[in-house]
């Protein structure tokens, strides 16, 4: 069932270090027949994906990152997407505890290969790999902790350099990817999750992301809001040398790629909503109406 509003590309694959297993492996047929279903839940659309294929027919290493929120369904959709069109699937950085204690998400750690977002040898080690690689450069600080009212949809990568070293560092190209409707999926709600089950989430003692509220949706179920993915042009990185050799130039540098990646944000969201169905402006006129209430 082709869901996704995509254009036509052709890829061989055979010589990709980084393939993912036959459709009969079970593992890989579920991930796939769970996606088709939220892909039409969510009438899934992704613009512009042969700005990535044509970086993975030429070989080179790519790098996606992309805005992060509470929800796995979005890295689901597009990775679903990915595979399904060019048979590959990249490695992906992900938060420790919740993928590799969780089971289910535990099993799809090992098959796919996920990295500990913590690791950055490993980040590097999977890149040489496998050439491939899908990071939220704001991680959980941009999903949990993130008044999604106040700062809707906006990058909180402050501090955070890791990805730009190891586009510089392994001369990949590095890709953003808006995602547009993730922020919406489930309602931030003012409740805090209680400290003891954020425990489980973090070996400090839930200090650390102490002040995530709690997501809602009806009967724990994703809000039926429209998710689009779109990939913009390969970034410009300029003089990689240099920026690797002079801090000064890796924060201009840095300063420079965020800036770009939000202005991108910023134009996807408005062009989505611009096309939103009438179910997805439901949604959202439902979300806000809950927020000025202050729930």
């Amino acid at each position: 069932m082709a869901v996704s509003k995509v254009e036509s590309f052709s890829l061989d694959t055979d010589a990709w270090p980084m393939r993912a297993e036959p459709a009969e492996d079970l593992l890989t047929r579920g991930f796939t027949a769970v996606a088709q279903v939220l892909a039409a839940y969510h009438r899934h659309r992704i613009l512009h994906i042969e700005r990535l294929g044509d970086l993975l027919e030429k070989g080179r290493p790519v790098i996606l990152v992309s805005n992060h929120a509470l929800s796995v369904i979005d890295p689901l959709l597009l990775l679903s997407e990915v595979y399904r069109r060019y048979g590959v699937m990249p490695r992906t950085l992900a938060h420790e505890a919740g993928w590799f204690r969780t089971p289910i998400l535990r099993d799809v750690s090992a098959r796919y290969g996920v990295v500990p977002s913590r690791a950055p040898e490993s980040a590097a080690a999977a890149l040489s790999e496998s050439r491939f690689l899908f990071i939220f450069p704001g991680g959980a600080s941009e999903a949990a902790l993130r008044d999604y009212r106040a700062e809707p949809y906006k990058l909180k990568w402050s501090g955070r350099t890791g990805f730009l070293r190891l586009a510089l560092e392994h001369d990949a190209e590095l890709v953003f990817v808006a995602a547009v409707g993730n922020d919406d999926s489930y309602y931030q709600s003012r409740l805090q999750i209680p400290k003891r089950l954020l425990r489980y989430f973090d070996s400090s003692g839930g200090d650390r992301y102490f002040g995530t509220r709690v997501p809602l949706g009806p009967a724990g179920l994703p809000l039926p809001v429209q998710i689009t993915h779109s990939i913009a042009p390969p970034l410009d990185l300029g003089d990689r040398k240099k920026a690797l050799s002079n801090p000064t130039e890796l924060a201009a540098l840095h300063k420079r790629v965020w800036t770009e990646c939000q202005t991108f944000l910023d134009d996807a969201v408005d062009v989505a909503h611009q096309s939103a169905d009438l179910t997805d402006r439901a949604m959202r006129e439902i979300t806000g109406f809950l927020g000025r209430l202050g729930l």
